[in-house]
């Protein structure tokens, strides 16, 4: 089920499948709510949660079905409004937030500043900063992603699935290509690489999971 929200007079496009207490996952990288749903490995994973959830996703501004004209700079106060959102659109249910890798960012800041809407936390493969990565590095990847996309949307996919076959890495890469432009592309990793959630981390006051994967 896809509906859409507004923030900003933009659309925000989400899917729910499944019933039961509310479970969303923050806004991830690139994302295709559709394309995704058709991925098998990631389908399987909603589909087991939705038996006892209501699972959302959403696209984040920029990416997949939400409108995909950026609306200026990204700022992690954007990228928060963006989640408290999709909250709202879902209704009064406390949540529990499902924080991928750069998810996290935005879930520390709505989860500290609103306690009364988040249940639970499961941080999985998150970060709090990526103050480890210097300046030039990310500077060159950033640029890597504007200027030629398509190499880059490869790189970045060897690395998400550093076992994976080569028809793995390559259909992983066509989905980021489809999911967003590389100049939006190129945007997001630029937030996301320079965004800093430890100032919002003491503050949490619910449960929290924290997951990483061996391999």
């Amino acid at each position: 089920d896809i509906r859409f929200c507004r923030l900003d007079g933009r659309r925000i496009a989400y899917a729910s499948v499944g019933q039961g207490p509310l479970l969303v996952f923050g806004g991830r990288w690139v994302s295709h709510l559709e394309e995704e749903w058709e991925m098998p490995r990631a389908r399987e994973l909603f589909e087991e949660l939705a038996r006892t959830h209501r699972v959302v996703r959403y696209d984040r501004i920029g990416a997949g079905l939400s409108d995909r004209e950026l609306p200026g700079p990204l700022t992690p106060e954007l990228e928060t409004r963006q989640l408290d959102a999709v909250l709202r659109a879902c209704g009064d249910d406390r949540a529990t937030l499902f924080a991928c890798s750069c998810a996290g960012l935005a879930t520390a800041r709505i989860a500290s500043a609103q306690p009364e809407r988040v249940r639970k936390i499961v941080f999985f493969g998150g970060y709090a900063t990526r103050e480890d990565i210097p300046d030039a590095t990310r500077r060159s990847i950033v640029d890597f992603a504007r200027v030629n996309w398509q190499l880059a949307a490869q790189m970045l996919a060897g690395l998400l699935l550093p076992h994976g076959s080569g028809d793995d890495i390559a259909a992983l890469s066509r989905y980021q290509r489809h999911a967003a432009s590389a100049d939006v592309a190129a945007a997001f990793l630029d937030l996301d690489l320079t965004s800093d959630a430890r100032p919002f981390l003491p503050q949490l006051a619910m449960p929290a999971l924290v997951l990483h994967r061996r391999g």
